[in-house]
């Protein structure tokens, strides 16, 4: 098995205030469920855990750029470190990810490579 990282791009930054308490906990409820499944069959390792949209982007001649102004479909909103035998069982999870609910979201899937 290989870790492969979720990363949830794009997304509505103001989801969270615009929600009511039953979208949340449905939404919740529906994260949870996910996340004890894959738990149950071996293929969580961390996540599910959101990101705040606000942040620094910092390039390698130390140019620093406010990160909220990129375009949102372009910004990490979350990710997800799962477990799968290969890409495309990883894709195939990312599929049943509770994030597709929502549009404007794109998965970015990508095998974590190991240093030795």
């Amino acid at each position: 098995m290989n870790d492969f990282i979720l990363l949830y791009l794009g997304g509505d930054p103001d989801w969270a205030e615009n929600s009511s308490a039953d979208e949340m906990q449905a939404a919740m409820g529906e994260w949870e469920a996910w996340m004890n499944k894959l738990s149950e069959q071996g293929k969580l390792v961390s996540g599910g855990d959101p990101l705040h949209y606000a942040g620094k982007r910092v390039t390698a001649d130390g140019v620093t750029t406010d990160i909220a102004a990129s375009e949102l479909k372009e910004l990490v909103s979350g990710y997800s470190i799962i477990k799968a035998a290969t890409l495309d069982e990883a894709v195939d999870i990312a599929k049943t990810c509770p994030i597709m609910n929502y549009p404007d979201i794109v998965v970015e899937v990508r095998e974590v490579l190991k240093m030795d």
